[in-house]
């Protein structure tokens, strides 16, 4: 990639590229950004016709399943993983949104999408539609430009246009593991705790 690419996509960005170069001993690059940017490697996954992004370094596998790997432990779907057992949990149980997603449910009678979200040594695997793929996602706050949604770390916009939320991983293994299992009538009973931001 040519300087002059990477200048521009910085300067779009509002930053701006420092070059200090010195005869016989190199040259020094500093870049720099506005503080309230922050670019983040993530997952992509579409629940429902949403994006959503999860960050990359959460993600430690992709799996699909199907009635056979999964069994019910103290009233929790689980999947079997290799030597491993991964509690399972769709978006709409997890996030009580008011409009909740009316895919990415699971299905026994076909197999399953899943992204194994972990942070030290805690896994969830979360029902997805499709994997779009990685990319660098930018962060906006959602509460300087709308309001705090609790859950979520922050929004991005997609290069087709689409706002993609970004899941706050901890919150996500916090509320799948110690809230109602993922299809009990707790969880769907649960009362709608804030709007839904797509």
């Amino acid at each position: 990639m040519g300087m002059d690419i990477v200048k521009t996509r910085i300067e779009d960005l509002n930053g701006s590229v420092e070059v200090d170069s010195r005869m016989g001993e190199g040259a020094a690059f500093t870049i720099k950004l506005p503080l309230t940017l922050a670019i983040l490697p993530s997952l992509l996954a579409e629940i429902d016709g949403d994006a959503y992004a999860i960050p990359i370094e959460s993600v430690p596998e992709i799996v699909q399943s199907n009635a056979e790997s999964v069994s019910t432990i103290g009233g929790r779907p689980c999947l079997r993983i290799r030597d491993r057992v991964v509690a399972m949990a769709s978006l709409a149980e997890v996030y009580a949104w008011s409009n909740p997603p009316q895919n990415g449910r699971w299905q026994d009678d076909r197999d399953n999408l899943l992204v194994i979200c972990g942070v030290d040594r805690r896994e969830v695997a979360l029902i997805i539609d499709h994997v779009l793929g990685e990319d660098d996602v930018v962060i906006k706050s959602l509460a300087e430009n709308y309001q705090s949604v609790e859950g979520v770390s922050g929004a991005s916009l997609l290069g087709d246009g689409r706002v993609s939320l970004i899941f706050d991983v901890n919150f996500l293994l916090d509320r799948a593991l110690s809230g109602p299992p993922c299809g009990s009538d707790a969880a769907r009973s649960t009362p709608p705790a804030g709007p839904r931001v797509s």
